[in-house]
């Protein structure tokens, strides 16, 4: 929703924190102004799409494997919080009180730069490991997942996680969790798929099935390989590797 005041007007931006943004009348003038005056193509740079806003800017990449690159302004101090990504990800995000920065990143990935590049071009941009996998490709992002989950995270159910991947068809998928659950994904990028069984640790060695859908209910009580076992007999034949994007991206066959 795009912030209002008591006119039904979009709030300005604070004159004396972006005294720059409050000239051009937005956020996204201010960018396309700052962008040309240092010979930076960004496209058509946007607002909000759900309404007038002056306090957000949008700018679209070339590449057709990438998403937006958003830019919000901070309320309280002088900050550009800039996030982006595509097909369900974030890929990086970042923040700076300086618009120029900002503008080089935005021109950066309007051009369709590579993350290594875009981070060495602007680097108060953030760009985790796992990002780069999902650059590399969906196998890669569900890999990193698996690894992360397996060798970095103290929170998450071991003897869960291992039997689970111990299941090849469910090695192939996107893991995620969710309350303790582990959940599998068909697609790398959020919204997930949300046709598959989750296993949910009840502690003691002791774990429940839980169905999208269906009330949760902690019986009956499998060992974590039993549960691993069930989630991959109620898969269909024709669901394989985890692909690139979101639900939307499933076809009725998939």
């Amino acid at each position: 929703m795009t912030a209002t005041g008591p006119s039904g007007q979009p709030h300005r931006p604070d004159s004396e924190l972006y005294p720059e943004v409050a000239a051009a009348g937005s956020l996204a003038a201010a960018l396309s102004q700052c962008a040309a005056e240092h010979a930076l193509d960004l496209g058509d740079v946007r607002s909000a799409s759900d309404g007038p806003s002056l306090a957000f800017a949008w700018v679209a990449s070339r590449s057709p494997q990438l998403g937006g690159f958003s830019v919000n302004l901070g309320s309280v101090e002088r900050v550009f919080i800039v996030s982006a990504g595509g097909r369900g990800v974030t890929l990086t995000h970042g923040s700076t009180d300086d618009l120029e920065q900002v503008a080089a990143a935005a021109a950066a990935w309007h051009d369709g730069v590579g993350l290594v590049e875009l981070q060495a071009t602007t680097p108060f941009l953030e760009v985790s490991a796992l990002a780069l996998a999902h650059e590399r490709g969906p196998e890669y992002a569900v890999a990193e997942k698996w690894r992360v989950y397996l060798e970095e995270d103290p929170y998450v159910d071991l003897e869960m996680m291992r039997a689970a991947y111990a299941e090849p068809r469910l090695r192939a998928l996107f893991p995620y969790t969710s309350h303790r659950a582990l959940g599998f994904s068909r697609c790398t990028g959020w919204p997930f798929s949300r046709d598959m069984a989750a296993i949910e640790p009840l502690g003691d060695g002791r774990y429940a099935l839980r169905h999208h859908g269906e009330e949760f209910r902690a019986a009956p009580i499998y060992t974590a390989q039993e549960a691993a076992a069930l989630v991959v007999s109620r898969m269909a034949k024709t669901w394989g590797p985890a692909v690139a994007g979101t639900e939307h991206d499933l076809g009725e066959g998939d």
